[in-house]
């Protein structure tokens, strides 16, 4: 009877809000940080510090960070400085080297230990959540084509304009891809395409290219559509859409998402709640 009572126990929505604000009230309690200093509830991240950040992320990538990147890199340093805090505060340094990123790797391993203990769906949850999410798992339409290439290279100013003459001459033919390979000029990939996904023709003409196609009239030829290779005209033979399939069907697929969204929004409201206990300073901004 206790074992089925702390199984329900731990599935109740609010039991790991719970478990959390109890980890980050003992937080709070068996703090070594004198709260009567100014800074105890600062986080100050220096010029010197971003700067530091700036060139860990040229010397990766060789380039400088976007603004968007170093904020990312910057909110990433605040988060790693508060689980420090906090990991020192729970005495989770005691007879071990202190490294901070041992003792932020510690803090995070307990909220994530606290927050499995309620992530497990029942099957209400499965099908409340599959009804708000079910586009996400309908396969993507897949599409067939026959494209002509245009090679600017080879006919420069006319190639838009050789483009519309072949393009009338496809148009008139009653079987519209018999002997296309005869048109254009030659390409180093496929002139045929059958049962692709967009994201495969993204990768292979780009994605613009891919969009394109994907909103043409199955049926006729048409053009000139533009990819980074040059100028295609492009017969689609189908689309194929498919149905949402039903949820038995892809049920450990749904699963998987539920943990991760509710993991993912558990984990930040946890972190939200850690630092709202601090003064955060940006040197510079």
């Amino acid at each position: 009877m206790l074992r089925r009572f702390m199984v329900d126990l731990v599935r109740q929505p609010v039991f790991h809000f719970v478990l959390l604000g109890a980890l980050l009230g003992v937080a709070l309690q068996w703090t070594t940080v004198d709260r009567g200093q100014q800074d105890a509830k600062t986080i100050r991240i220096t010029t010197t510090e971003i700067a530091r950040l700036e060139a860990g992320w040229r010397a990766r990538w060789n380039r400088a960070p976007t603004q968007d990147e170093l904020n990312e890199l910057i909110d990433a340093q605040v988060r790693e400085v508060a689980l420090h805090r906090e990991a020192l505060a729970m005495g989770l340094d005691r007879n071990e080297p202190v490294v901070r990123r041992v003792l932020v790797q510690k803090l995070e391993q307990i909220a994530r230990n606290l927050i499995e203990l309620s992530l497990a769906p029942t099957d209400q949850d499965l099908e409340e959540y599959y009804a708000e999410n079910a586009e996400r798992y309908r396969p993507p339409p897949l599409i067939t084509f026959t494209h002509v290439f245009i090679d600017p290279d080879r006919r420069g100013e006319q190639t838009l304009s050789d483009a519309d003459e072949i393009l009338a001459e496809l148009q008139r033919r009653d079987r519209p891809t018999e002997g296309a390979q005869e048109f254009g000029d030659p390409f180093m990939l496929q002139r045929y395409y059958p049962q692709k996904d967009r994201q495969r023709i993204a990768s292979l003409f780009g994605k613009a290219f891919a969009d394109a196609v994907f909103d043409l009239e199955p049926g006729r030829w048409h053009g000139p559509v533009l990819s980074g290779y040059g100028t295609h005209l492009v017969y689609v033979d189908a689309v194929t859409e498919y149905p949402i399939p039903a949820l038995d069907d892809v049920r450990d697929r749904v699963t998987q998402d539920w943990v991760d969204d509710n993991r993912r929004t558990i984990t930040d409201q946890y972190f939200a709640d850690l630092l709202a206990q601090y003064d955060v300073v940006i040197e510079g901004s």
